[in-house]
Parts: structure tokens; C-alpha cells; sequence
């Protein structure tokens, strides 16, 4: 750990535009700058991708959606991508969706049509079927934008640590296979149906 660090009880942090963020742990901080996440300059931490976006791009899918989720049409308080952000999918109006906390979770990184071939729905959520429809190209499309975009672009650590992954020949390890089956840790008898509100 730089000495820098060692001296400090939290570090500072700041986002590309330069606006301060909760200040991290030594520990936090040298994970980030070892993972290629941020740099370090001056005693603060800089992130290299833009986490107040993603606040920005939740209200904006709030706004359009409403509090509802766009899979099962319950109550909806999460966003959700619907081609996953680690198949290459981005925190976008044209990606992103609400869902509840239930089915957000119990897709589990899977492609949509693996979701709904498990749950049965049929969502008419522009943005869901339009991605399905095109499910194929977009994940080519995807893999492209990501390899050629700057990570200033990304709008979460998970889409950074994606983004960080493939240019360092390293996605295939990240992203994960399909799942066989969906995941639940809300009920096991009816996984799809619980609403969860935070």
C-alpha cells in the first residue's frame, strides 16, 4: 500500500467532474487504484467512471416507469438492466428498466430470454421486447462498445470493473455462464411473485 495511504484514516474520493463522494478506507482505495478504478493525486482518490450518473439514470427510469416492475409488473423500486451490465449492457434509458427487488435478483445476470423462459411472463415494456427482439445483435453490438469506449463512460463500479476486465483480456472470467435455473432467496415457492420495498 502507498505510503501515501497509509497515513490516512479515510481518503478522500472524487468523481471525474471533480465533485466530492463519501471518502473510503486506505484498503477501499488501494483495491481501486490496483483494479484500475480510479487514480490518486494529491492525497485524493479519483475515480475513473461516473458514479452520480447512475443516481441520475435511475430517476430518469423511475420517471418514465413508474413504481413498477417491468418483468412481473409489481411494485418496482430497483433498476434493472435488461441485457446485464457484465454481458456488456450499459446504465442507459435504452437498457435499464424498473423491477422488484425479487425478480431483479432472481435473474441473476441471466439474458432476458432465459428469464422469461423460466418465468412465463410476458412483459410489454418497449425496452424489454426491444431487446429481445434484438437480443443477439445487441450482445455483439455490446462487446464492440465495450472494447472501444473510454471508462470515463461507465456509470457504476460494476460497470467499470466489466469495463476493466475485458480490456485487460480478462471478461471471459467475469462474466458468468447462464444460469441453469433461477435464483431466489426470497420464496422458494413462488420466487417471481414477493414484493420486496426498501
Amino acid at each position: 500500500m502507498p505510503d501515501a495511504l497509509n497515513s490516512l484514516d479515510m481518503v478522500p474520493v472524487v468523481d471525474l467532474g471533480g465533485r466530492p463522494l463519501t471518502p473510503c478506507s486506505p484498503e477501499k482505495a488501494e483495491q481501486n487504484l490496483r483494479d484500475g478504478l480510479a487514480t490518486m493525486a494529491d492525497g485524493v482518490l479519483r475515480l475513473n467512471y461516473r458514479p452520480l450518473a447512475y443516481r441520475r439514470i435511475y430517476r430518469m427510469v423511475r420517471d418514465r416507469d413508474g413504481l413498477t416492475c417491468a418483468w412481473c409488473h409489481g411494485v418496482g423500486s430497483t433498476l434493472d438492466h435488461v441485457l446485464p451490465i457484465c454481458w456488456g449492457g450499459r446504465t442507459a434509458l435504452n437498457n435499464c428498466v424498473m423491477a422488484c427487488r425479487a425478480c431483479n435478483h432472481a435473474r441473476n445476470n441471466a439474458l432476458p430470454s432465459h428469464f422469461l423462459q423460466w418465468t412465463g411472463f410476458r412483459p410489454e415494456h418497449p425496452v424489454i421486447r426491444y431487446v429481445l427482439e434484438h437480443e443477439d445483435e445487441l450482445l455483439v453490438r455490446a462487446e464492440q462498445s465495450l472494447r472501444q469506449r473510454p471508462i470515463a463512460t461507465c456509470l457504476s463500479k460494476e460497470e467499470a470493473q466489466i469495463w476493466v476486465a475485458c480490456h485487460h483480456g480478462q471478461w471471459a472470467d467475469a462474466r458468468p455462464a447462464p444460469p441453469a435455473k433461477p435464483f431466489s432467496r426470497f420464496r422458494p415457492d413462488q420466487p417471481f411473485r414477493e414484493v420486496f420495498v426498501p
